[in-house]
């Protein structure tokens, strides 16, 4: 039991970190935004959404393709990637070997590279292997095998080695057990890691072609520069679609395996039926990857080639420009602190008004619409439209990386205020006070410690995607990747990768000891 002085000490402790972490926001917000320019730029910004409208229908011809080739991209790099994963499985834990030292290796090693951001991945290839869908679909797959080595590997490790130990004494070799013991243990998991990476790769092989990595994106970042905003506006429409189906139909997916009823017949029919789908999957992906990833061997080899002069390049490692890459270090991670902070602040009451059980259903399901529209959004593509309102620069990713960490944070807490108990909300009424101030008062701090777990896990990911907003014109760390990459300096890049992912491994580790801390 905490004494009462203990107790009392410990608000006043976290009253004033709260307050020297507002004022500290506000001051770096002050000092690094000119609101003298809010006017102009939001004026700018108002004519550019007039000139993205009529919306110049027409132009969907020519999208056919490059949208097919982006769903290709994204669902063969997410199924190759699962596939992988499941091998690297065995070597990944220590469920069927009791070798520690090698899980410990891969993992520390697939940690590092998973900091690492698609779009850059996407850039080197590109310099390396030149510009096409091959390296869009290996950078797709390289990063989607790394989340789901880490997701499978942490599902994989909670299955009980009670569990193992009775397939052992079966008499079951090492193949057996993983198929029986792991594989259909973890089969509802790897449906939903699927479909999460599929989400994530839709997200990402659409602004690919930022960096010349084929897709969708790429026609976007052609029309910009054209200023074809009534095209812009069909890309970003058909990529709102696209986000939108790739959610729904994980949803539906989810839901009828959760409810899915066996019987022996429906068990001998799944089973043959699964095994089909599956194997026309593998074959289809060999086929893709062979017939329709625009690469030559030619120029695979020569690929390989620069990748080997890129590798010997980069161990000479640059440390005079170590200054330049802190001072653009902390220009992003400034972007990624005040959009996270305010975008916080603001959280507090969106998610008010997505709660059906506070704010009603029907005037709850419009705001819901408003923020779905808000986090399928990438962050780059809201960037690029406040680079023609504000010019590129911090504010122009700040008010990109707001938006949608708004979006994303009123989905993830406003879900945990809608599923809580019917007798809090009825208990608040008995009280006599509205719902908005039993929220404030009452739900509000009650459920604090998982809106600051929510905060932190989106401030690890806004240091990644401001990284990436860098990469076009933003500033920061990402700006100095981009054209280190350009110039193939790749000594230069080496310190800034080394000093990207230092950072992000740094934070992560902090991040997850204050979730552990506010857990107890």
């Amino acid at each position: 039991m905490m004494k009462l002085e203990n107790y009392i000490f410990k608000k006043l402790c976290n009253k004033i970190i709260v307050l020297i972490f507002f004022l500290s926001s506000f001051y770096i917000i002050l000092n690094n935004i000119n609101f003298n320019t809010f006017y102009t730029g939001f004026s700018k910004i108002g004519n550019l959404f007039s000139r993205m409208f009529p919306i110049d229908f027409d132009f969907i011809n020519v999208l056919i393709n490059p949208v097919v080739e982006t769903i290709l991209m994204a669902f063969f790099s997410s199924f190759l990637a699962v596939l992988s994963a499941l091998l690297f499985l065995p070597i990944l834990t220590n469920i069927l070997f009791d070798i520690k030292i090698i899980p410990r290796i891969l993992s520390t090693i697939f940690s590092v590279f998973r900091t690492i951001p698609t779009l850059i991945v996407a850039a080197i290839l590109v310099s390396l292997f030149s510009v096409g869908n091959f390296s869009g679909f290996m950078s797709l797959y390289i990063i989607n095998f790394l989340m789901t080595s880490k997701l499978l590997k942490e599902y994989a490790e909670e299955i009980d080695k009670k569990y193992i130990d009775t397939f052992k004494s079966t008499g079951l070799n090492k193949f057996q057990i993983y198929l029986v013991a792991i594989i259909k243990n973890l089969k509802n998991s790897i449906y939903s890691v699927f479909f999460l990476t599929l989400e994530s790769s839709i997200r990402g092989a659409s602004i690919l072609g930022l960096v010349g990595a084929g897709g969708i994106g790429q026609i976007l970042w052609k029309e910009l520069n054209h200023l074809r905003y009534d095209r812009v506006s069909l890309i970003i429409l058909i990529l709102i679609f696209l986000i939108i189906i790739t959610d729904f139909l994980s949803f539906i997916f989810r839901k009828y395996n959760d409810n899915f009823k066996l019987t022996k017949n429906k068990y001998i029919i799944n089973k043959f039926s699964l095994l089909f789908i599956y194997t026309t999957l593998f074959i289809s992906s060999l086929i893709y990857c062979s017939k329709f990833l625009t690469i030559t061997l030619d120029r695979f080899l020569n690929g390989l080639k620069q990748t080997k002069n890129m590798l010997l390049s980069m161990i000479e490692i640059d440390i005079s420009y170590l200054p330049k890459v802190l001072d653009a270090l902390w220009q992003s991670l400034t972007v990624a602190f005040t959009s996270t902070f305010l975008a916080s602040i603001t959280v507090i009451f969106t998610s008010f008004f997505i709660a059906e059980n506070l704010f009603g259903r029907k005037k709850s399901f419009i705001i819901k619409l408003i923020i779905n529209i808000l986090r399928t959004f990438p962050p780059i593509i809201v960037a690029i439209i406040f680079f023609r309102g504000f010019g590129p620069g911090m504010l122009s990713s700040f008010f990109a990386l707001y938006i949608y960490t708004v979006g994303i944070m009123t989905k993830m807490y406003g879900e945990i205020i809608e599923d809580i108990d019917e007798n809090i909300i009825l208990s608040i009424r008995s009280l006599g006070i509205n719902n908005f101030i039993g929220y404030i008062k009452i739900i509000f701090f009650g459920y604090l410690p998982e809106f600051i777990t929510i905060i932190l896990y989106r401030f690890e990911l806004n240091i990644k995607n401001s990284t990436i907003l860098g990469m076009v014109g933003a500033g920061g760390i990402g700006q100095l990747i981009i054209n280190n990459i350009e110039f193939r300096n790749w000594s230069k890049i080496s310190i800034l990768l080394i000093v990207l992912c230092f950072t992000i491994i740094i934070i992560e580790n902090i991040s997850y000891y204050i979730r552990e801390t506010i857990k107890k």
